[in-house]
C-alpha cells in the first residue's frame, strides 16, 4: 500500500512539475536554406533547448595557372545541441518568440566530403571536420522567412593535419514546418 501511495504521489508531482514548465522552443521545425541550399530539422528537448541536424551543399571554385581550375559541390552535415538564453527576456519586451526566434550557444560537430558530388574538384582529403562552439542568433518572421547568423571558435581537422579556426555562418531560408 505505501508503495502505491508514493507511486501515485509521485506521478501527481510530476505532473503539476510538467504543466509548469512549457516549452518555449517549438517541439519540432523544418526550414529550407535558400543561401547555401540545404534542409535544418529542429527538435525541441526542454524548456530553452534544441537538438538541430542540417544537411547543406558547399560549393568551391578554383582558378588558377598554375593547377587545375575546376567547380565542387560537396555534401556537409551538423549537428548542434542549442539553448535559446534570451528567450524569458524578449517575452518581458513582448517580442516574439516563434519559430524558435532568439540568441543562443550551441556547441556544433560538423562534416564535409572532400570529394565532389558534382564537378570535377577533389581535394586531397576524403573529408573535413570540425568541433567547436558557436554563439548564434535565429529570427523568424510571421511568414515563415528566417535569418541566421553564427560565429565562434573550433578546432578542424582531416585524414592529414588539423588546427584552429573559425565557424561562421549566414544562413537564410524559410520555416516550411513548425509544431
Amino acid at each position: 500500500m505505501k508503495t502505491i501511495t508514493s507511486f501515485l504521489l509521485f506521478l501527481s508531482v510530476s505532473n503539476i512539475i510538467m504543466a509548469q514548465s512549457g516549452k518555449n522552443v517549438e517541439n519540432h521545425q523544418l526550414t529550407l536554406n535558400v543561401l547555401l541550399p540545404g534542409i535544418i530539422y529542429e527538435q525541441g528537448l526542454s524548456q530553452n533547448s534544441t537538438l538541430v541536424a542540417e544537411a547543406t551543399i558547399g560549393f568551391a571554385y578554383r582558378e588558377s595557372d598554375f593547377l587545375e581550375s575546376g567547380l565542387g559541390i560537396y555534401p556537409i552535415g551538423k549537428l548542434q545541441y542549442r539553448y535559446y538564453y534570451n528567450f524569458d527576456r524578449r517575452l518581458e519586451m513582448s517580442k516574439n518568440i516563434s519559430g524558435n526566434t532568439g540568441n543562443y550557444i550551441a556547441p556544433t560537430v560538423a562534416i564535409q566530403g572532400g570529394k565532389a558530388v558534382i564537378g570535377d574538384l577533389d581535394y586531397v582529403s576524403d573529408y573535413f571536420g570540425g568541433i567547436g562552439a558557436v554563439y548564434g542568433l535565429q529570427r523568424t518572421g510571421q511568414k515563415g522567412l528566417q535569418f541566421r547568423f553564427e560565429v565562434g571558435p573550433g578546432y578542424f581537422f582531416d585524414q592529414f593535419e588539423s588546427n584552429f579556426g573559425i565557424f561562421l555562418a549566414l544562413k537564410l531560408g524559410w520555416v516550411v514546418s513548425k509544431g
